[in-house]
């Protein structure tokens, strides 16, 4: 008892979006390319519960490109001494995997939008012999995010079960075990495997006795570990009912991720994980394209300008919008000096005789916003042009 005791003590979780865990696939998953899946997904968590941000290369509001470290996959998994070959056929797996999204209107016109979730897999053992590269859409990294809901999963059993359609089916009644109690319909469970838009187990029967009866009967020998499955379908009828037991109680309080648009604290002014990641990221494609000779000094800029704008914008401050604008900027050369970065920490402003010659230049042009965002209100107020900060550009 004291054994199984420290061996339940000891499992390692998963953590998974549930939403996107019941989501439409348009094909099914081997044991592998799930398990794949899932320790991708795991990179992803922890960059945006800021536990860390190492196997994240670049995050912008395209994709994110981030490296799964082969030397920590579990070998288990693996075929011995084919555990290349293997890797290759799971990523290949993966690289064709797709959300698919299709609908039928009231005229009977078809709706589609296919999801690619991983465009790009990359491992080139000759540059980086422990890292495997993949890029993810913001499509689908924005809906991995464990924001509203999740589900809990034992990465031990997830080796330990014979196939991915056990795997898809564990993270289907998991993302359900907090009703107790659910109903599907046969065709949505075929849909959340993969199975409807490949044609397969299109009967009950062989979908009951080849897919769905034994992966309960294998889910159900751990249930010391997590959860316990039943299920029922009612002849003439296409739902089936099914009611989860959990064994193991874990802990389903709120998990509290990072957001871009979350604010920066302008006396700290440090950014959090994913707003820095972003920067660096801005910044990275930026040097392509143009000189950057002091990149720390520039992300201070960044920083105070970002501050400045949430102060402005206040609920309608986006961070993404405010770094394209940056982005053009250093990209064209013309972010040469930062609008508020010099005067965020200066405990009192005066009257600054060069200041009040530049507004007053600008103040003669109507350019009145332009006044706005390049000086802080103190600013304005210290050099006699309080009346600009109710006003409005003349042109």
């Amino acid at each position: 008892k004291q054994y199984m005791k420290d061996d339940i003590e000891e499992r390692e979780l998963r953590v998974l979006n549930r939403n996107f865990s019941m989501a439409e696939y348009s094909e099914s998953w081997t044991k592998l390319e799930r398990y794949l899946f899932i320790e991708i997904y795991n990179v992803i968590k922890d960059f945006y519960l800021s536990k860390s941000s190492e196997n994240i290369k670049t995050f912008s509001s395209e994709n994110i490109l981030l490296t799964l470290s082969i030397n920590d996959l579990d070998n288990s998994l693996f075929k011995k001494k084919n555990k290349q070959r293997d890797l290759l056929t799971a990523a290949e797996g993966l690289s064709e995997k797709r959300i698919s999204l299709v609908t039928i209107d009231d005229d009977g016109q078809y709706g589609f939008d296919f999801i690619s979730i991983f465009p790009r897999i990359t491992y080139n053992p000759s540059k980086d012999k422990q890292n495997m590269y993949v890029k993810i859409p913001n499509e689908i990294y924005e809906q991995m995010v464990p924001i509203k809901s999740y589900c809990q999963l034992d990465l031990k059993l997830l080796s330990e079960f014979g196939s991915g359609n056990t795997i898809r089916l564990y993270e289907i009644f998991k993302s359900y075990a907090f009703k107790k109690t659910f109903d599907m319909g046969f065709n949505e469970l075929r849909k959340q495997l993969g199975f409807f838009y490949e044609g397969n187990y299109q009967e009950w029967k062989h979908f009951n006795a080849k897919v769905l009866k034994p992966a309960v009967k294998e889910i159900n020998s751990h249930k010391q570990y997590d959860i316990e499955v039943f299920y029922e379908k009612r002849r003439g009828l296409d739902k089936i009912s099914f009611t989860i037991k959990t064994h193991r109680a874990q802990d389903l309080s709120k998990i509290q991720v990072l957001n871009l648009n979350e604010l920066i604290d302008e006396t700290v002014r440090k950014p959090n994980l994913i707003q820095q990641k972003y920067i660096e990221t801005v910044l990275l494609f930026c040097k392509k394209d143009s000189s950057i000779s002091n990149e720390k000094e520039l992300i201070e800029w960044i920083v105070s300008d970002l501050i400045n704008q949430q102060a402005k914008l206040e609920a309608k401050f986006n961070f993404k919008h405010s770094m394209n604008a940056i982005s053009k900027q250093v990209r064209s050369g013309s972010y040469t000096q930062p609008y508020s970065h010099k005067y965020l920490v200066i405990d009192s402003v005066t009257f600054d005789p060069i200041i009040y010659e530049e507004i007053k230049k600008m103040d003669r042009e109507g350019l009145h916003d332009v006044i706005k965002d390049q000086y802080s209100s103190e600013q304005i107020r210290a050099n006699h042009f309080g009346f600009i900060l109710n006003s409005k550009n003349l042109y």
